[in-house]
């Protein structure tokens, strides 16, 4: 009985160990999103269907929540900044804002489809190309998709999506904000585009002029 027993012993604790390896949860780790952002810059400019001169003016708005489009977060805002200064350090012009703008809506002829308000802000600025996105919150990952569109013909220019891990940091920059709330750093379309904002042109956001080259 005794040496049955001696032999039950270490049968069941490799059982029960084994099972609690089967429950055992993985924390998912953080990707370094400045390596994130600047590779997805690299991948588009690589992709570019026409030629983008170097010292010309980008606009970049802040990534927005594919579900509601007047959404943003910490998230949005600091992947977007991220990527404005990968756009700068390229050689380009960069004026970052927040927009509510959609960049996958598209007429049946392929051109982006644009509010009019939008359209007076890029002539305002006469920025060549206007870069933005959005991004879907998973469970382990939050899914990025961008794209590049040219400010004259709307149409899309270049475009990629990347996938990155939600690690606790990135859960912690997922708390939504309202478009334009406190902490943005641009103007709202309306502001943008209104005579007034014009007449007052020289006092751009501070955030603004820190990814920005010398327009005047």
């Amino acid at each position: 009985m005794l040496k049955i027993s001696t032999l039950l012993i270490p049968a069941l604790l490799a059982t029960t160990l084994s099972g609690c390896g089967l429950f055992r949860t993985y924390e998912v780790k953080d990707a370094n999103l400045v390596t994130v952002s600047y590779d997805a810059v690299g991948d588009m400019q690589k992709r570019l269907t026409q030629k983008l001169p170097k010292n010309s003016l980008i606009i970049v708005t802040t990534l927005l929540n594919v579900d509601n489009l007047n959404k943003t977060s910490a998230f949005g805002r600091i992947v977007s900044d991220q990527i404005a200064s990968a756009f700068h350090q390229s050689g380009y012009q960069v004026i970052g804002m927040e927009l509510p703008i959609d960049l996958f809506i598209m007429k049946e002829d392929g051109s982006l489809q644009l509010s009019d308000d939008t359209k007076k802000l890029l002539k305002r600025y006469h920025a060549s190309v206007l870069v933005g996105g959005v991004y879907a919150p998973g469970k382990k990952n939050s899914y990025v998709s961008l794209r590049m569109v040219d400010t004259i013909s709307k149409a899309i220019i270049s475009s990629t999506d990347v996938s990155i891990p939600m690690g606790p940091d990135a859960k912690l920059l997922m708390t939504p904000k309202e478009v334009g709330s406190a902490g943005a750093r641009g103007e709202t379309v309306a502001e943008a585009a209104s005579p007034e904002a014009a007449a007052t042109d020289t006092a751009k956001p501070a955030a603004e002029k820190t990814t920005t080259d010398s327009l005047e």
